[in-house]
């Protein structure tokens, strides 16, 4: 038999949008705590019923995580080292990325 035929690294379908989507997110956090709106968010947030607010959490959980570091009685450079390195962290981690190649009808190890 020839060689094994290698499949060509490929980031998977769809992850780009998810970069593009955690990203904007983090555009949209930054600016509401430019513009002194994220306390309000944070009251609304806390406002909704409990079934609600955890769907809020599990859906948009670094965020809300944020959010709520940022509105805590922390001290201001712990809060501003947490909110950045959450942010880099979970930007870089949301980053697409080309899969290894394989050898054609083969699984890669787990």
């Amino acid at each position: 038999m020839s060689k094994s035929a290698i499949v060509s690294p490929q980031a998977p379908p769809r992850s780009g949008g998810w970069f593009v989507w955690n990203a904007g997110l983090w555009l949209v956090f930054f600016t509401l705590l430019y513009t002194q709106h994220l306390e309000d968010v944070a009251d609304k947030i806390g406002a909704l019923p409990l079934p609600v607010e955890v769907l809020v959490w599990i859906i948009f959980f670094p965020w809300v995580l944020a959010t709520a570091v940022w509105t805590s009685g922390w001290w201001d450079d712990l809060r501003i080292t947490f909110v950045a390195l959450l942010a880099i962290v979970w930007t870089l981690i949301s980053i697409p990325r080309t899969k290894t190649p394989t050898r054609a009808g083969r699984r890669p190890a787990h």
